[in-house]
């Protein structure tokens, strides 16, 4: 038990340290430091740096796709889906900036060596292989490009925190702000996958915003 709690405190700061720091500026021993614990231990609980990083890239895709397997498992209609999922994904993603901003350093491959291993983005496989059941396509799209374009959208607008302030004089933590980013995404996606949602949603002013 003391074992998984120890393992479990060093993925917290671990992911912490990477989120802020990177990949290449972030030392097992200062990491070992943080968490109070010898650096034989962290040595102990994943082996190397490289193999720390590529667990808690595992577990974010991992909980990712849990998240969307609750949400394609409730009583949706279709014509609703893109917008709950889109609601959830956002809330989820903001609850998590850390994480989100750690996983786009991945992306980017900042300061990442070349050998490491990153996810097969299981999630994305998850969801194009449900796309068609929920009455949702991507005619002439590549549905794993898209659904990599659509992660991207959303983790631009979570973390994009200046641009927000500079714009409406606060960010996507609040919640008027919220509300009008998950709709404007919503609308975006279901034009690109064609979804039977075609309602049109408010788009809202500034103004609105700044209220």
């Amino acid at each position: 038990m003391a074992a998984a709690g120890t393992r479990e405190r060093l993925l917290q700061q671990a992911q912490r340290l990477f989120a802020r720091k990177g990949y290449g500026a972030t030392s097992l021993r200062e990491l070992a430091k943080v968490a109070g614990v010898r650096m034989f231990t962290v040595q102990h609980h994943f082996g190397s740096k490289q193999q720390l990083y590529e667990e808690i890239i595992r577990r974010w895709d991992q909980e990712v796709q849990q998240l969307i397997s609750r949400i394609l498992a409730e009583p949706i209609a279709a014509t609703h889906l893109v917008e709950h999922v889109v609601d959830r994904l956002f809330d989820f993603f903001l609850a998590n900036r850390g994480r989100v901003a750690l996983n786009a350093r991945a992306v980017l491959g900042e300061g990442v060596p070349g050998r490491l291993v990153l996810s097969d983005r299981s999630w994305v496989r998850f969801v194009n292989a449900n796309l068609a059941s929920h009455q949702l396509s991507a005619v002439g799209l590549d549905t794993d490009l898209l659904l990599i374009t659509v992660e991207g959208i959303l983790h631009n607008h979570v973390l994009a925190a200046s641009h927000y302030r500079h714009l409406y004089g606060r960010d996507v933590t609040d919640a008027a702000v919220a509300a009008r980013v998950k709709r404007h995404l919503t609308q975006v996606i279901l034009r690109l996958v064609g979804g039977t949602n075609r309602r049109r949603l408010p788009s809202g002013h500034r103004a609105t915003a700044r209220q």
